[in-house]
């Protein structure tokens, strides 16, 4: 099947979300579509699954029966329908003989996407929002049809779930249309690119890393084509300001002078000739490129620039959790350095918000020990956003934590909050403004450790990088919760993993923990229990931090002496499991 769309328009209460666009999606393209929040995407995808109409355009189809099935970023059910009926219900609509027995297909359906049986008599509404996007999409494996769009697919979802999607997609030979803020699941996932910003589509080929590429080209050549306008316009400028003085003294110089005054005349037709050309340049002027505002470092980094900090901000020993008889983790250990930025991974539900809180001092019922050192101030964003005033403006909101107007300014400008819009109420922004207002004030706190619980949820793919950038600069140690793999990949040098209860540490960035997680499970199908040995050292290498920084403080002889004897075991305890480790790298 291929679709295609002429001329569509499309405005709400009299306001253009965009006019005159086309497009066409053949039968084997997989297409994401991108473009700040309001750009109207879900809009335009609303229009070509048949949910809503066009004010102008016309849309056609390679075949007159052809079924698309539009899976919603926000999934309505009804109130008492169950998980296993919502999809028994569809299946009984969609199914075909080759997909085999209806019950049999609705429990794997199910099971692939990650919904275990103990939520299928569950009512649907009553989910939570990752569960929700999951039974949404689990539409997908039970139904029959020609085209697929999906709208923010991965929101909320854990990584389990995700990478099933991912696989999903890339394996469907069906066109689909796929609305993302994701960038590292278009990467993956796409073959093409669609911009809807300003009212216009434009198509770029390739993933989103290729469209990126493409988007610096525009930019420099924009840049480029600016530049040599303006030089021009400004040459054209003082070429006409000359001739305009010299026809003037020469024409009165010329009096009645024949000779002169032809001279003088052909001077003007000069003159008309140039400024006929520059009104011709300036009524097909380029416009300039905005420029984007670089984060500024010393204002990022005022509290940190010139201070010392030791090795180790923060150390977690042996902590446990648990909710009644849940155990949520267990005998756990970790430190934080001073030039960390840890992303902390794992499926919902593992307790990465909880530890988060754990090191804020924000959840005190835990076992074990957090030592937190005391030049150190943390900085936490919530996932709640609850520490915004509704009535503040965004400078008043951003002044609240002691910054000057200046470094206000200039902040919220890195962050696309520029000119008036710093005087907008905080209770009319979007979520994902809120969460940019949210990140200033964290930065402007002087936190020198930022604590971030999903900090770029709600946001666009342009708010994101914002985001990132920000970071980027900054100078001081990060622990953030993220589902976003692109996110991870930019920022992270470290990467903590929550699985089984316990805490896996990977000394390196995104890339090389799925190098290593490749490796750990290529072992584990040999036999080779390579997580435990892992864990064992970074446990160990956990409690030499503490017991090394024990050792700096003021003791006694006799504890100090018992103290020294319990660092040098620890240390032949660790050189134990390092060979092992050592040794089972080569086997």
């Amino acid at each position: 099947m291929s679709l295609s769309f002429y001329g569509l328009s499309k405005s709400y209460n009299g306001k253009t979300i965009f006019e005159n666009i086309s497009g066409k999606i053949n039968s084997q393209d997989k297409i994401g579509l991108v473009g700040v929040n309001g750009s109207g995407k879900t809009t335009l995808a609303r229009i070509l699954a048949g949910y809503e109409v066009c004010d102008m355009g016309n849309i056609r189809r390679s075949s007159s029966n052809a079924r698309v099935l539009y899976i919603e970023q926000h999934p309505i059910f009804k109130p008492m329908v169950s998980v296993y009926d919502e999809i028994d219900g569809l299946a009984s609509t969609f199914r075909q003989d080759h997909m085999g027995d209806r019950a049999t297909v609705v429990k794997r359906a199910l099971n692939r996407v990650g919904l275990d049986e103990e939520k299928w008599r569950q009512r649907a509404v009553s989910l939570s929002g990752g569960e929700k996007t999951k039974l949404a999409l689990c539409k997908a494996l039970v139904s029959d049809f020609d085209f697929l769009i999906l709208d923010e697919p991965t929101n909320h979802i854990d990584m389990k779930s995700y990478l099933w999607l991912e696989e999903f997609v890339r394996n469907l030979s069906k066109p689909m249309l796929i609305i993302s803020h994701d960038r590292f699941f278009l990467d993956r996932a796409v073959g093409s690119i669609w911009e809807l910003g300003d009212g216009e589509l434009r198509a770029y080929e390739g993933n989103y890393s290729a469209y990126r590429t493409q988007q610096e080209i525009e930019r420099t050549s924009m840049v480029r084509e600016y530049e040599k306008q303006q030089a021009k316009i400004q040459h054209l400028k003082q070429m006409i300001h000359e001739r305009e003085n010299w026809y003037k003294s020469a024409h009165q110089a010329a009096g009645q002078n024949d000779f002169y005054r032809a001279k003088a005349k052909k001077h003007a037709s000069v003159l008309k000739a140039k400024e006929r050309e520059l009104e011709r340049i300036e009524k097909n002027k380029v416009d300039k490129p905005r420029n984007t505002v670089s984060p500024a470092f010393e204002v990022i980094n005022k509290s940190i620039i010139g201070k010392k900090f030791p090795p180790f901000l923060v150390q977690g020993k042996n902590l446990g959790k648990a909710y009644g008889t849940k155990v949520i983790f267990e005998n756990i250990s970790f430190n934080i350095g001073r030039k960390d930025k840890i992303a902390l991974i794992g499926q919902n539900g593992v307790g990465k918000t909880t530890l988060l809180k754990i090191i804020c001092g924000l959840d005190q019922d835990f076992s074990g020990g957090v030592k937190i050192n005391p030049s150190l101030k943390i900085g936490y964003f919530a996932q709640e956003l609850d520490n915004l005033s509704n009535q503040s403006t965004i400078l008043e909101e951003v002044l609240s934590v002691g910054s000057t107007i200046e470094e206000a300014r200039l902040l919220l400008a890195c962050l696309l909050f520029r000119g008036e819009d710093v005087y907008k109420k905080i209770e009319n922004l979007s979520m994902g403004e809120k969460g940019r207002v949210a990140f200033a004030k964290l930065i402007l706190s002087g936190a020198t450790l930022l604590v971030l619980d999903e900090p770029t949820n709600y946001m666009d793919i342009a708010s994101k990088e914002k985001i990132e950038e920000v970071l980027g600069e900054f100078a001081g140690a990060v622990i953030f919760v993220s589902h976003d793999r692109y996110f991870i990949q930019r920022i992270a040098n470290r990467i903590v993993v929550i699985d089984h209860q316990k805490l896996r540490c990977y000394d390196g960035d995104y890339d090389y923990f799925l190098t290593k997680e490749k490796e750990e499970k290529s072992r584990s199908a040999s036999g080779i229990d390579y997580r435990d040995l892992a864990n064992n050292v970074s446990r160990l290498e956990c409690e030499l931090a503490f017991l090394s920084g024990k050792l700096n403080e003021m003791m006694d002889i006799e504890e100090k002496e018992k103290l020294n004897q319990k660092f040098l075991s620890t240390v032949k305890e660790l050189n134990i499991y390092r060979n092992l480790l050592k040794n089972d790298k080569y086997n």
